[in-house]
């Protein structure tokens, strides 16, 4: 008898694994990519920003490596405990309802598509950009895996039935083009928060969209 409640449990977790295989992998790598730069409590040192980052500039010299290592990398403190939540709760939610490979497919196909985009959107209006002051942001180095689970936010919000799909979609939509035209916080890098904010206002409806691919939902 006292061994059924420990057998539930087990079975629990086991049911657990087997249905978030992808989010649960995805927390793993985040905590020990975090342990290895000591970025659970600390903030992201210049050499380790240096080493994992993605900077737009970098797709043009072919350091396509870092579109990879900079999803699984954040700027730590703070920022690597919302990476967990998030990835946890859009990715986990994404995987829940639609399976572990639909999810992985929009979560690193739009994280690398929305670097794609960025690097391709930041250096055809690098002009345009120099008359904000964010012309650097064609070389500033970013980390984290806010647009895989921003696009996996937009796969979720797709899932809800018509017309709260839209009208989720819509309103997030628009927090992020806001977001977008907020000037930076005081101490902030106004070309990182750009360039972050652009690949999250690209990433969602990517996302959003990508539900459509093989589904006649609407």
């Amino acid at each position: 008898m006292t061994a059924f409640p420990f057998w539930s449990n087990k079975n629990k977790f086991r049911d657990l694994v087997s249905r978030l295989p992808f989010t649960l992998t995805m927390l793993a790598l985040l905590v020990i990519a975090a342990l290895t730069t000591n970025t659970t409590f600390q903030t992201i040192t210049h050499h380790w920003l240096n080493r994992t980052g993605f900077a737009p500039n970098d797709l043009w010299y072919g350091n396509i490596e870092r579109m990879f290592t900079s999803a699984l990398v954040t700027s730590g403190r703070v920022v690597f405990w919302e990476a967990l939540f998030f990835v946890a709760f859009a990715v986990g939610l994404a995987e829940w309802l639609t399976g572990w490979k639909r999810t992985a497919a929009t979560f690193w196909g739009v994280h690398l598509l929305a670097l794609i985009l960025l690097s391709l959107i930041i250096s055809l209006g690098l002009h345009q950009l120099h008359d904000f002051g964010l012309e650097a942001a064609e070389v500033a180095r970013d980390v984290g895996p806010s647009a895989g689970y921003f696009a996996c936010l937009g796969l979720v919000s797709a899932q809800m039935k018509r017309p709260w799909n839209w009208v989720s979609g819509g309103l997030l939509f628009a927090m992020f083009v806001i977001i977008l035209f907020m000037p930076a916080a005081a101490g902030e890098n106004a070309q990182v928060k750009f360039s972050a904010d652009l690949a999250h206002m690209l990433a969602f409806p990517l996302g959003w969209f990508s539900s459509l691919i093989g589904s006649k939902r609407l």
